[in-house]
């Protein structure tokens, strides 16, 4: 029998929000497979002329942007103990930070960490309440877009992540 391949809504959460949410989840699943086992020099790989962003930093800057969506759903600001923590979204050139050293393990666990805050963000939220709107760089978004976001925003990354794993494959095989 073929598998099945479905998103799985959280059953305590309203419909929508149960539906966005899984699609986070599924897609922070999916990053962690592609990741799952490779080494602190893949993981810190930065092209064959060390100019492109790392999987580190890609995986820094996929939990530094949702953080921060969590806070912004939540209506509120974001707390400085966790900028201290995560640090700024880019450096003083606007780049996205060197990360080095921090191994993936730590990563994955601050992602983890950042989905559940994710998950009791939204599971008070109602199908009305993803209508609400949050500020969105000068402007505004709808919770449900916001959530939505998050999990393109995943996806769009894993793409760059693979394509790095890829060269750095062909340039030690």
């Amino acid at each position: 029998m073929p598998f099945l391949k479905d998103l799985s809504p959280v059953e305590e959460m309203a419909p929508t929000v149960g539906m966005l949410f899984s699609a986070v989840n599924e897609n922070i699943e999916r990053l962690k497979s592609i990741v799952s086992g490779i080494s602190q020099e893949e993981l810190e790989y930065k092209g064959e002329h060390g100019d492109k962003n790392s999987i580190a930093q890609l995986i820094y800057h996929l939990i530094n942007v949702d953080i921060r969506w969590v806070y912004r759903l939540k209506g509120s600001g974001f707390p400085r103990e966790l900028e201290e923590k995560y640090g700024p979204m880019t450096d003083e050139n606007g780049r996205l930070p060197e990360v080095k050293g921090l191994p993936l393990s730590v990563l994955i666990e601050w992602y983890d960490e950042v989905l559940k805050m994710l998950k009791r963000t939204v599971k008070g939220f109602s199908e009305t309440d993803l209508l609400k709107k949050v500020p969105y760089e000068g402007g505004f978004a709808t919770i449900r877009w916001g959530i939505w976001h998050m999990s393109d925003h995943n996806r769009y990354h894993q793409a760059h992540i693979q394509a790095c794993l890829g060269e750095y494959r062909r340039q030690n095989s």
